[in-house]
């Protein structure tokens, strides 16, 4: 990142620096990328979190489907719609 500020004459290598001065929208530009890439790989965490918040509701609602129809056998539901008819589908 640009030394901007009151490191901007502080260059302890000059040897291998360029000899270009940075500026503020330097600054700016590198602080601008790094807040992007951060909000990219925030929305990336988010999508595997709501992708997996998905999984686990169709995987509740498949078990329990499977409960209730395993129970059907021995209460004796009508049908797969009254079993679904008696789930709580919560989204």
């Amino acid at each position: 990142m640009p030394k901007v500020g009151n490191y901007i004459q502080r260059d302890y290598h000059k040897r291998f620096g360029s000899n270009r001065k940075s500026t503020w929208s330097d600054y700016n530009k590198a602080w601008s990328k790094r807040r992007q890439s951060s909000a990219q790989k925030t929305q990336q965490l988010s999508n595997l979190a709501n992708t997996f918040g998905t999984i686990n509701v169709q995987a509740s609602q498949a078990n329990t489907l499977y409960i209730m129809q395993n129970q059907s056998r021995l209460n004796g539901y009508s049908s797969p719609t009254a079993v679904m008819s008696r789930v709580n589908v919560l989204v």
